[in-house]
């Protein structure tokens, strides 16, 4: 039974890739496309900026409609208001990745997912060049960022901060080794070649964020080391000490130490359960 994903971001991230017979990922405007919506069993909705396209009347008519939001339900820049939160559950079955949102807003709970690239996108044995990489926008976390950088760098690791700049912010010259700000676009393959040189990967949420990010199916489906200011990860099923480091709980001055300790291999089930289309099943 086909799929069909509607997201605003829809060039981004691994959509390209994720395309299938079974799965079809378009832009909101497709939804004008006549019979468009016809030929799909399910219909997938992740938010974005500017949620008009949402309410489309077209909703009324689809019976298997849902809408995934793909970011914390109060995140002031991307999530529906409260209200528009409310309305959308009258057209739509509405999901979230967080779980405390699900109990909050009456929500129901799907996970995070990811589409591994395919192997010819990625180098076969890349040579490593960093031992920790951050690529995100600053959002709330450029202070906790300048910090984290200078405390790293006290044990003469290899860093790559790159911080992406998309708002007014003036762009502040950096004299730091592995920090850089910038409003270069970097894309998501080439992110990827940042990846596979890289031993640990940074993930640093938002206050309002317990959910898992792109930066966690990157260290499941990649094999990659994990920083994270995320409690909620102990609680997983694929969390092991060697390869999570938690800030705030584990002990700072280890960090080179753990560093080096073997990473354990994630079970496969792990792995089947984040690909997303298995997640597409979940939706019901």
């Amino acid at each position: 039974m086909k799929t069909l994903m509607l997201a605003a971001n829809w060039g981004a991230y691994f959509y390209s890739w994720a395309q299938s017979e079974q799965l079809h990922i378009m832009p909101p405007q497709a939804i004008e496309m006549p019979g468009l919506l016809e030929r799909f069993y399910k219909v997938i909705l992740i938010n974005g900026i500017g949620d008009q396209w949402l309410f489309h009347p077209c909703w009324q008519q689809h019976p298997r409609s849902y809408f995934f939001l793909w970011d914390p339900a109060r995140c002031p820049h991307y999530a529906p208001t409260p209200e528009r939160l409310e309305q959308l559950k009258q057209l739509h079955k509405c999901y979230s990745f967080q779980e405390q949102d699900c109990v909050d807003f009456g929500l129901a709970f799907n996970s995070t997912m990811y589409a591994p690239p395919p192997p010819a996108l990625l180098p076969e044995r890349p040579e490593l060049c960093f031992d920790v990489l951050f690529l995100g926008v600053p959002k709330d976390r450029l202070a906790q960022l300048r910090h984290l950088h200078a405390q790293l760098s006290r044990f003469d690791l290899k860093l790559h901060f790159r911080i992406g700049i998309t708002t007014d912010q003036q762009l502040m010259p950096e004299q730091a080794p592995g920090w850089l700000m910038t409003r270069e676009w970097l894309c998501y393959p080439d992110y990827l070649q940042l990846v596979a040189q890289s031993r640990c990967l940074l993930d640093l949420y938002q206050r309002i964020q317990t959910g898992f990010s792109l930066r966690v199916m990157e260290h499941i489906f990649f094999g990659k080391k994990l920083i994270t200011n995320n409690p909620t990860i102990k609680q997983a099923k694929f969390y092991h000490p060697n390869n999570v480091f938690l800030l705030r709980q584990d002990d700072f001055s280890g960090i080179k130490d753990w560093l080096d300790l073997p990473f354990v291999p994630i079970d496969e089930s792990i792995k089947k359960y984040y690909n997303i289309m298995q997640w597409v099943e979940r939706f019901n």
